[in-house]
């Protein structure tokens, strides 16, 4: 065993980094004087998984956050709110905007950022949903719109204002979609006028929505999408944006210019730019690892999450993009880091995903658990229940399940910061 005390930095405090951490500073590793840092830009950890009710006004700010500050002096673990820049990996250092911080291991979690494909305009113009802020600039696109429309008399106009694009039909794309939808049509039609005529397009690329969800039970799903009055459309991507249209490409090349203000992103994710540029062994986009979370010909350099390419061994598919395997493969990599350190073998990472949960608003959820199939009502307090578990902190825990049920006695929150000339071109 090495006698000096040696140096983890973990790199994204996103669910693979920040239960790395938490797992190392109660180790044994821990115990013997490991010191554990942890970088992010922002100072709280997100729960992404909710963000969509952030965006429908069901949840805050306050719901879906947490102070790394405060996990930081409960696990003992040290926390640095800075920017990473790049990795000298020769001399063993991760360099910030402010400062260089020495390694002996080093773990990447930084998550995905929206993948635009090269397309300056969309990236410039569209709305994506991966952290607080972008679910906040949702929920103010869609009121926006309709306190323009209630003074607008161009009909023209009131249909750019009131028709909402989704690009991506997997579930983060089916959530919003729903949630957009049952915003304007439910919530808000009580306050606003207009509201009949708000149109939602969820477009997807594939043959089917929710790819990975058991077959017919996705089927079930864009049924409902359907029933509920979402035009959802298959075999289509979101090519182009312009000032108040956007351009769908459908399954033969032909184009289609819909008239809207509005686009939210949720057509894919790929490591973070910084990161792209390091000079690390790749599938695609993404880090190779092996078995161990080892990443490919970097010594003692662990990937974790969405970073990482590895396949399930047992079925030749990559892991799923989820915060399950998120979770777990942070818990490995930090588990090798300590059986490294204490030279014990390396475990390889196996982990059997249950399955896969995504909600449709309205208490409807789809549920594809254990070869369960599941929807509607019962699969929405599965749903609900699986997320109120994973919640960090026990303050957030409350906090949801009470503001949850004041929802149903109170009004949401309708209230939105929308910014003069934010729309879609209008940047």
């Amino acid at each position: 065993m090495n006698t000096r005390s040696p140096k983890v930095v973990i790199v994204g405090g996103g669910f693979g980094g920040l239960y790395a951490a938490t797992y190392l500073s109660r180790s044994e590793f821990g115990e013997n004087g490991g010191q554990i840092t942890l970088i992010d830009r922002q100072n709280y950890f997100t729960f992404t998984p909710l963000l969509a009710e952030v965006a429908t006004g069901a949840l805050g700010r306050e719901h879906v956050t947490y102070p790394y500050r405060v996990l930081a002096h409960r696990f003992r673990f040290r926390f640095v709110q800075d920017t990473v820049c790049g990795i000298d990996f020769d001399r063993k250092v991760v360099r910030t905007n402010r400062s260089e911080l020495p390694y002996d291991y080093l773990v990447l979690a930084t998550g995905a950022a929206p993948q635009f494909f090269g397309n300056d305009a969309i990236e410039r113009s569209s709305v994506p949903l991966t952290s607080v802020n972008d679910a906040l600039a949702v929920r103010a696109r869609v009121i926006g719109a309709l306190e323009r429309a209630a003074v607008v008399t161009d009909a023209s106009e009131r249909k750019r204002l009131l028709t909402f694009v989704v690009a991506g039909a997997g579930p983060a794309g089916v959530e919003i979609a729903s949630g957009i939808h049952l915003l304007a049509r439910d919530v808000l039609k009580r306050y606003y006028e207009r509201t009949d005529e708000v149109r939602v397009i969820l477009a997807g690329a594939g043959d089917r929505i929710l790819a990975g969800f058991d077959e017919d039970l996705a089927r079930e799903g864009l049924d409902l999408l359907r029933a509920r009055g979402i035009d959802v459309r298959l075999h289509t991507r979101i090519v182009d944006v312009s000032p108040g249209v956007v351009t769908a490409e459908g399954p033969d090349g032909e184009t289609e210019s819909i008239p809207s203000h509005t686009l939210v992103w949720t057509a894919g994710t790929a490591p973070g730019r910084w990161l792209a540029e390091q000079d690390l062994q790749r599938d695609g986009s993404s880090i190779r690892v092996d078995a161990f979370l080892r990443v490919a010909g970097r010594d003692c350099v662990f990937g974790v999450g969405d970073v990482c390419a590895l396949r399930d061994q047992r079925t030749g598919e990559p892991y799923p993009r989820v915060a399950p395997i998120a979770i777990s493969q942070g818990i490995r990599a930090a588990a090798n880091i300590e059986n490294h350190f204490f030279q014990r073998p390396l475990e390889p990472y196996q982990a059997f995903h249950a399955g896969k949960i995504v909600s449709l608003g309205g208490c409807t959820a789809l549920v594809d658990v254990l070869g369960l199939h599941l929807s509607g009502r019962l699969a929405w307090w599965i749903y609900r229940t699986a997320y109120l578990l994973k919640l960090v902190g026990t303050q957030n825990k409350i906090r949801v399940m009470v503001t949850l049920l004041l929802n149903k006695l109170f009004e949401r929150d309708i209230t939105a910061e929308v910014v003069p000339g934010d729309w879609c071109g209008d940047r």
